[in-house]
């Protein structure tokens, strides 16, 4: 099976509601979706590609990015006009984590609403960084680029 169809099969199993996970203290400035299925379910609806942030507890680069990168207004407010922002346990039993083989934390993914993934960030991504990223990502016109790798 090629990795669209499986990110898409897991798409589909986790929208049922199999293998949500949640951590409850997530900043309040990015509006967190914990829940996979109505994440899913919202991306499809409005036509904008997840934002997948993969964290874990006593990790200090996660920490840093939740409490300055994603905290800074100018990112929250990007995330939640143009993404469906979803935090996940990286260390949880959840099967989409598990296929994107997630190695590194924390890890930010940006997956379309056709369950493409758009962009892979490993690692800690500064305020000015993530901007400028999701900037790009956020163009209609940049998208088909970037899911064909071009």
């Amino acid at each position: 099976m090629g990795k669209f169809a499986r990110v898409w099969w897991l798409v589909v199993v986790m929208s049922t509601g199999a293998g949500a996970s949640a951590l409850a203290d997530e900043p309040a400035s990015v509006a967190w979706h914990t829940d996979m299925a109505s994440a899913w379910s919202k991306s499809c609806q409005h036509g904008r590609p997840l934002l997948l942030f993969v964290t874990c507890e006593n990790c200090k680069f996660c920490d840093r990015m939740k409490g300055g990168t994603y905290s800074r207004p100018e990112v929250a407010e990007m995330i939640n006009r143009s993404f469906v922002p979803l935090v996940l346990d990286g260390r949880s039993e959840s099967p989409l984590v598990k296929e994107l083989k997630v190695s590194y934390y924390p890890s930010t993914f940006i997956i379309s609403p056709q369950a493409v993934i758009l962009a892979r960030f490993d690692g800690y991504v500064s305020p000015e960084d993530l901007a400028r990223r999701l900037t790009v990502l956020q163009m209609p016109s940049s998208i088909p680029n970037v899911a064909q790798g071009q």
